[in-house]
């Protein structure tokens, strides 16, 4: 796994973490279940994985609870952010172990045909990091 990978991922589990805000108040023009475009890209992982999902208000706060724990615990492996370099292969393991535990926390909190849509949005997330660590080094697939 290359460390932009990791980076990508990490960031994308630390800074999305508040999926409340992800699943705020849509735009007029959204369609129904999703949320707008964040600015600057940030939470666009965690947004993602609830795609076409549209939480109750009792699901956001447990969702956003689950999430600010591991985002804890994501932030005790990488005190620094990236700030050091890329993880190791330890801390990647643990950091991927940290988000299937967290994606099957989040998916306990849904309903059954949530979690239908929300398999489906985490096994795509996954495809893509998988095609992001396959990109040539230096280059950024745009």
């Amino acid at each position: 796994m290359s460390w932009i990978k990791m980076a990508v991922a990490g960031i994308a589990l630390c800074a999305g973490a508040s999926v409340a805000s992800a699943q705020g108040t849509p735009p007029a023009n959204a369609p129904q279940g999703q949320a707008g475009p964040r600015e600057g890209g940030r939470g666009r992982g965690m947004q993602m994985l609830f795609e076409g999902i549209t939480l109750t208000e009792a699901q956001q706060k447990q969702v956003q609870e689950v999430s600010e724990k591991y985002r804890g615990q994501m932030r005790e492996l990488m005190p620094n952010g990236f700030q050091g370099g890329p993880p190791d292969d330890a801390t990647r393991a643990k950091m991927d172990a940290l988000r299937t535990k967290q994606n099957a926390d989040i998916r306990a909190i849904l309903t059954a045909d949530q979690q239908t849509i929300f398999d489906k949005n985490v096994a795509d997330a996954k495809k893509r990091r998988e095609q992001m660590g396959n990109r040539p080094p230096g280059g950024r697939g745009r």
